[in-house]
């Protein structure tokens, strides 16, 4: 029987989850990133000032101007999912955008990582007990 608690996703989102960062020739590499979800309160947060902003850029009359600004929101969403990473620069959010914007295809894999909910619903799974254990004293 399901309970309440089998369903909820918000925590282990903000935890976020560990992936090994390979370097563009597919080779391994020492460095990682931690990625949150897409239900993670940092990311919902990023998302409803990004809708608040998009009001603004749809004014932008440059059609160039706007682009960038749009594309530089995205960049921000994006970021606003890394928690965590192993360089030696801190993990700010002008630092991971800067790095996203200069290796797209990690921010792809972090697009992709986040919005699937099931990496986080199953880890949140295996750490909740699925009967009540009896007391042992």
């Amino acid at each position: 029987m399901s309970m309440m608690e089998d369903f909820f996703t918000r925590e282990k989102a903000n935890e976020g989850i560990k992936i090994p960062l390979t370097l563009p020739d597919g080779s391994e590499s020492e460095h990682y990133i931690v990625v949150r979800g897409i239900d993670s309160d940092a990311f919902r947060d990023a998302e409803t000032q990004a809708k608040r902003n998009a009001m603004s850029f749809a004014a932008i009359e440059d059609e160039a101007m706007r682009s960038e600004a749009f594309a530089d929101e995205r960049l921000g969403l994006i970021a606003a999912l890394v928690a965590d990473w192993s360089f030696d620069a801190p993990c700010e959010l002008d630092a991971v955008k800067a790095f996203l914007h200069q290796a797209p295809q990690i921010c792809e894999q972090i697009d992709k990582v986040a919005a699937k909910r099931a990496l986080f619903f199953a880890k949140g799974l295996s750490n909740l007990p699925t009967t009540p254990k009896a007391s042992s004293n």
